[in-house]
């Protein structure tokens, strides 16, 4: 195998692909990139059986063929070189060179052979979608997954299909994210996508304006661009009923500045500790209360000013989960409402959108 390619090109394909070939695996070859230059173009592979990623960049071949390289030693070796063309050689017992200009390197890679079967998944059919439409509901929604590996069932986001619209829902047991969209995507069953593979499609979106494709085939999402495929395998598991703990409207609804009231939490966050999150939220006409305690350092006051004219109620809920619940909203305004003592807090944009999330209660 020869060929050469820009070096900028060739940076940019590993520091998409090595993130995920890095992770740990009890598979050595895992933590290589596959490199197979073809027919004018160099694909770049990397997968951690989880999530796989493929792209493809223009090239200069000389030599088709296929070899791997430990992944995260070729990006270092390539964020070095200076610009122009850098030449990537294979010279025999699974060694591959590198050369830019008068910097020659030699890497020992593994067996190509031993690099799992990479599956394009011809037969599903996309749908077309906003790359940024997607990324705004995964963020919206995944980050109230949960982070317990024993509960695998809640480590994703659920795709499913409701009234001709795609919605998503996440949940840990304590707080969920639920949103309403138009994708398109058509689904006879809801899905579950893993929280991790969904951050690194996130961190694939990110460089992509306008539309991608969008499918699932029996075990796995698949993402497409011009420039690159992304597979990432789906949870097998029953998802719970999740509509059971979403509350009616509540009659208790108060509507508040989102930065003052994101402020005033973070401020008064510093004043929790590790193991207890919780803090004191006091609501009454015009104000909310914000109070915690620390048993080896003080304590901590806040007041903000916001909507309400109903009557008074308190609770203890996580400052944490509230922070992060209020960082994902991209309103000025957010409503927050209350039934009753042991329901949920729930959040919303402000005016309301197909979006909201709630953040339940700690006892007291």
């Amino acid at each position: 195998m020869l060929f050469e390619i820009q070096r900028d090109i060739f940076f940019d394909g590993l520091s998409k692909t090595v993130p995920i070939a890095e992770k740990r695996s009890p598979l050595p070859i895992l933590s290589h990139v596959l490199l197979d230059a073809g027919e004018g173009q160099v694909s770049l592979t990397a997968t951690d059986l989880e999530v796989g990623l493929q792209t493809i960049h223009e090239s200069d071949v000389k030599e088709t063929g296929r070899v791997t390289l430990p992944s995260r030693k070729a990006l270092e070796i390539v964020r070095e070189l200076p610009g122009g063309l850098v030449t990537i050689q294979s010279i025999g017992e699974g060694r591959i060179k590198i050369i830019a200009s008068e910097s020659v390197f030699e890497l020992a890679g593994m067996d190509p052979a031993d690099y799992p079967a990479w599956s394009a998944f011809e037969q599903i059919k996309p749908v077309t979608v906003e790359a940024e439409k997607l990324i705004n509901m995964i963020e919206k929604t995944s980050f109230a997954s949960s982070t317990d590996e024993s509960r695998f069932n809640l480590n994703g986001v659920l795709f499913e299909w409701r009234d001709n619209r795609n919605r998503l829902v996440a949940t840990d047991g304590h707080r969920l994210a639920l949103m309403d969209g138009e994708l398109g995507l058509s689904l006879e069953s809801s899905v579950l996508v893993p929280k991790k593979s969904l951050n690194e499609l996130r961190r694939i979106l990110e460089s992509v304006q306008g539309e991608i494709s969008l499918g699932f085939e029996e075990k796995n999402l698949v993402v497409r661009t011009h420039r690159f495929t992304m597979t990432l395998r789906l949870i097998d598991g029953e998802y719970p009923d999740y509509t059971k703990v979403i509350p009616k409207s509540g009659d208790k609804i108060l509507t508040a500045d989102r930065m003052k009231l994101l402020q005033a939490l973070k401020r008064v966050a510093v004043l929790t500790s590790d193991r207890n999150r919780g803090i004191n939220m006091s609501v009454s006409a015009g104000r909310i209360e914000l109070t915690a305690t620390h048993q080896d350092l003080g304590t901590a006051r806040d007041v903000v000013d916001v909507d309400y004219k109903d009557e008074e109620f308190s609770l203890i809920i996580n400052v944490s989960y509230l922070i992060e619940s209020l960082s994902v909203v991209d309103t000025e305004t957010i409503s927050m409402e209350y039934i009753k003592e042991g329901a949920p807090i729930v959040v919303r944009p402000h005016p309301v959108k197909d979006y909201f999330n709630l953040v339940m209660p700690m006892r007291k």
